[in-house]
């Protein structure tokens, strides 16, 4: 069993400096000899110093040599959790090798006696940086690991679950997952101490903080309402506490916190469990590894890498998805989500667009996502203005998210090279993601569609390609309702002119206008450069092209699609050599904003 006294908050101060300084040197921490667990030192820039960690390896790291790994961060409560060490790498081990979750590292932080996983206010002790800016850098570059969001997750109990909650509020671009397990401090304003004395509360508040504004101003109950619509959009958090733990309370009104804030999280609370980290993990039972698996995913064994087809559930729903040159494990390649139009099919759209000769030629995954399937083999997407009826409340931008999660966990797709594109309807549906979720993607190419509103606008800019043809008859350029009888009675709202949808990505990526424009044929192509921070907007125009995906026939008279070109070859060749920057800075965010305002900051 975990010793209580290295994992709680408020019973262990360190002792006093006696140069005056603040606080003595604790920052390598005598080395735990444990099964699978390794004993590391590094120089740390923020702290200025050689700092300490332990780091749990599964027996599958060795066995698989090139497979990569997603990444568990530990943070300990008060008192350095040194001793606690083996018992969590026994209990993570043992997960692993029951299949229970996928196999994971376990990087042990040296959060310090009483670090409180922030940046003291007085420059002293930059916790935070030291794990947020050095330490998880050091992790990425010297491990096999899944180095994005995705694969990182914050867990820690009582200092530690404070510490998740304010790491994983504040860096969401750099943590999906938060697991906050018997958190505190969680007063908002640091009066209420169940687990400490008044007196230890008051040095500890001189010591790290300095004053109340400052502790407020670090609190998670701060950052979680300062960065809500960043958090809330794809984060996956919990919220677990003993019912008989004097912290109860607080963590209750943390989670009625997020709740008014519309942050989506596990609220797990546990009848007869005291303040106690182990026995708080075995309350919490099976449920702690179906969330570590919502997470990171299932075994391996589960999901093999392979063609063909994947589901996995989204809501109450099961969605489907066809992939094709998934790579051998321990590789990675780009993915192409390429989605079908309405009334079409994950098969019909993998067999007409001409991606998968492309994809093993040029070394990228294809995949052809689906739609909600209405009835003889139809299948639309939901983008709330166009096939309201059939779609009814189905939520595509969650399936598209889980779809990508599954294919950088699961599948070896790379998280910053994931391109979508799509005709018609999937087309229409490629505007949408592109708008809520840019920072998911390395570039966008809707083909032969159009926006229904300007509503909202990307937080980051989004390299894209807008095909389409003059002479469609569905989804006129010029705008309004469609002059195809079927799409017309579908529409709920009428098309925006493609000239208006240009302007609004040109504006949206800060591109160059006015751009450059050449004419190959029945082509017109307009390119926008990439400003200062911004992304590429290309618009391309066929004169003579109608409806349906590019270099496919004519299955409609009188609306023949794009003969110029193909479309596979088109939209892929806008696709390589992009990559996602990393999203680090302020007001870099993954999804979009209301028309008019501004992003976030962290």
């Amino acid at each position: 069993m975990l010793a209580t006294i290295a994992l709680t908050i408020g019973l262990v101060l360190p002792p006093p400096a006696t140069d005056g300084t603040n606080p003595p040197s604790t920052w390598v921490t005598p080395p735990v000899t444990a099964p699978r667990v390794s004993f590391h030192v590094f120089d740390s820039a923020a702290a200025k110093a050689k700092v300490s960690y332990h780091l749990y390896t599964p027996a599958a790291y060795e066995r698989d040599g090139e497979a990569r790994f997603p990444v568990v961060y530990w943070l300990h409560g008060s008192g350095g959790g040194v001793a606690g060490i083996p018992q969590l790498a026994k209990w993570f081990d043992g997960a692993i090798e029951a299949g229970k979750v996928r196999p994971f590292l376990a990087v042990f932080v040296n959060g310090l006696v009483e670090g409180m996983y922030v940046d003291w206010k007085d420059g002293s002790t930059p916790v935070e940086s030291m794990i947020v800016q050095d330490l998880v850098p050091h992790v990425d570059r010297t491990c096999r690991t899944v180095a994005t969001r995705e694969g990182r997750m914050l867990d820690g109990f009582s200092m530690g679950g404070y510490g998740a909650a304010r790491l994983g509020f504040k860096f969401p671009e750099r943590f999906r997952t938060a697991s906050i397990l018997g958190a505190g401090p969680l007063d908002p304003d640091f009066e209420r101490t169940p687990r400490s004395s008044l007196r230890a509360r008051d040095e500890l508040l001189a010591r790290v903080y300095g004053d109340r504004d400052y502790f407020r101003q670090v609190s998670p109950w701060e950052i979680a309402k300062r960065n809500a619509p960043a958090i809330a959009k794809d984060s996956l958090v919990r919220v677990a506490v003993g019912e008989r733990d004097g912290t109860f309370r607080l963590n209750e009104d943390f989670h009625r916190h997020l709740e008014s804030l519309s942050i989506p999280h596990e609220w797990i609370p546990l009848p007869g469990i005291e303040h106690d980290p182990m026995k708080t993990l075995e309350a919490i039972g099976e449920r702690n590894w179906d969330f570590y698996r919502r997470a990171f995913g299932a075994p391996a064994t589960a999901t093999p890498r392979r063609d063909g087809e994947v589901k996995l559930a989204v809501g109450d729903a099961e969605r489907r998805a066809i992939v094709v040159n998934v790579p051998p494990p321990g590789q990675v390649r780009p993915a192409v989500l390429v989605l079908h139009g309405g009334s079409g099919s994950a098969e019909r759209m993998r067999a007409n667009a001409g991606f998968d000769r492309l994809a093993r030629t040029e070394g990228f995954i294809a995949v052809y996502p689906e739609g909600t399937d209405f009835g003889g083999g139809r299948h639309a997407w939901n983008t709330g203005h166009l096939l309201r009826r059939q779609v009814r409340d189905a939520d595509d931008i969650a399936y598209l998210d889980a779809l990508i999660d599954m294919l950088v966990r699961d599948l070896g797709a790379d998280p910053a090279r994931i391109f979508m594109t799509g005709g018609s309807n999937g087309g229409m549906m490629t505007f949408a993601y592109a708008v809520a979720r840019p920072g998911r993607l390395a570039a966008a190419a809707p083909v032969v569609a159009s926006m229904f509103a300007f509503d909202r606008v990307p937080e980051v800019p989004l390299p894209i390609l807008i095909i389409n043809g003059e002479k469609d008859e569905e989804v006129p350029v010029e705008g309004g309702m469609s002059r195809n009888r079927v799409v017309r009675l579908a529409q709920a709202t009428p098309f925006k002119p493609m000239r208006e949808v240009v302007d609004f990505w040109v504006k949206a990526n800060k591109s160059v206008a006015p751009g450059t424009t050449k004419t190959n044929g029945t082509v017109t192509t307009t390119t926008y450069p990439a400003g200062d921070g911004g992304a590429v907007t290309e618009f391309v125009l066929d004169s003579a092209g109608g409806h349906g995906w590019p270099g496919t026939r004519e299955r409609r008279e009188g609306n023949t699609p794009i003969a110029a070109f193909s479309g596979a070859e088109r939209t892929w060749r806008f696709f390589e050599g992009k990559s996602r920057p990393e999203r680090g800075q302020a007001g870099q965010k993954a999804g979009s904003v209301p028309a008019g305002s501004a992003p976030a900051t962290p």
